[in-house]
């Protein structure tokens, strides 16, 4: 009689185990407005597609696969050292790419029977990269930092046209901080040394023509001057030299000529007169100035 009791005792406890363990680990899951569950029942896709809501799941059968149905963001790079873009004049590129993709909502069960997302992501990965380095194949270094929107908008036209076949959306895609190889920057180094050296000799060659210029403007000058002075001093002599043979070709002339000279010498005198006379008789005394004050 006891033991009957105490194995009654013993399966009640057993079902209030059972019946916790039941409450407290039924399967739920939450969806979100900006995604979609994918029901797999023992590992097997159903044709049944989650909404928003709350919903319940039949233990250890049903597991879930939430996906987004908003642009989901995949990132990767392109190394410079590793899977090299070679430009057009074959320098090599690397860069980051941003791409911006969703799944179609009506094709998320399909996906799920036929592609696997996972793989999905790695297709987008696989086609952006290659379409970058189609794109960037018609470029050179030198065209990156001008036509950066323009081969960005390749490398998505090329992308598109690899995953059109496929249940899936590229939103947009961005190309950013472009890379090159280290030789390439040490090539940049040296032109641009080269530039500025050829800049400083222009510059001096620009200096001594100038200076050039000058002097043979000077010479020029000088040679233009010394032109018009014996120029000046021919005339001056013939000017004289008719001057000369007028006054001796006339005596009249040559008598006007001594009283000019006459009295040119009297102005002369009467200019450095200082105003105090003196007598023209040798033998009488100087004449000085009276001054009462000294009597």
């Amino acid at each position: 009689m006891i033991e009957q009791n105490i194995w009654r005792y013993v399966k009640r406890w057993i079902r209030l185990v059972v019946i916790a363990l039941v409450v407290f680990n039924l399967p739920f899951t939450t969806i979100q407005s900006t995604e979609r569950g994918i029901v797999y029942r023992l590992w097997a896709v159903q044709d049944k597609m989650l909404t928003e809501w709350l919903h319940l799941l039949i233990p250890f059968v049903d597991d879930v696969k939430k996906v987004s149905i908003v642009p989901t963001q995949l990132y990767f790079e392109i190394p410079v050292n590793s899977q090299w873009a070679i430009t057009k004049d074959n320098q090599t590129i690397g860069t980051e790419i941003t791409v911006f993709y969703k799944f179609k909502e009506s094709d998320l069960i399909n996906i799920a029977k036929n592609y696997w997302y996972d793989v999905l992501v790695s297709k987008i990965t696989k086609d952006v990269n290659e379409s970058f380095k189609q794109t960037i194949g018609n470029y050179t270094i030198f065209d990156v930092a001008q036509q950066q929107e323009k081969i960005r908008k390749e490398t998505m036209s090329w992308a598109l046209a690899k995953l059109g076949a496929y249940p899936i959306t590229i939103e947009d895609i961005k190309v950013t901080n472009y890379d090159w190889s280290e030789a390439f920057d040490q090539q940049i180094a040296a032109t641009m040394a080269i530039a500025q050296q050829t800049k400083q000799q222009e510059q001096e060659l620009k200096k001594i023509e100038i200076t050039s210029q000058k002097v043979v403007k000077e010479a020029e000058a000088n040679k233009q001057a010394e032109a018009l002075n014996a120029e000046a001093l021919k005339l001056k002599g013939e000017g004289i030299r008719d001057y000369n043979q007028a006054i001796t070709a006339n005596p009249k002339n040559m008598e006007l000529e001594i009283k000019l000279k006459e009295l040119e010498i009297e102005k002369i005198r009467a200019e450095k007169w200082n105003g105090v006379s003196v007598s023209t008789q040798v033998w009488t005394a100087t004449p000085v100035s009276f001054n009462p004050l000294q009597q």
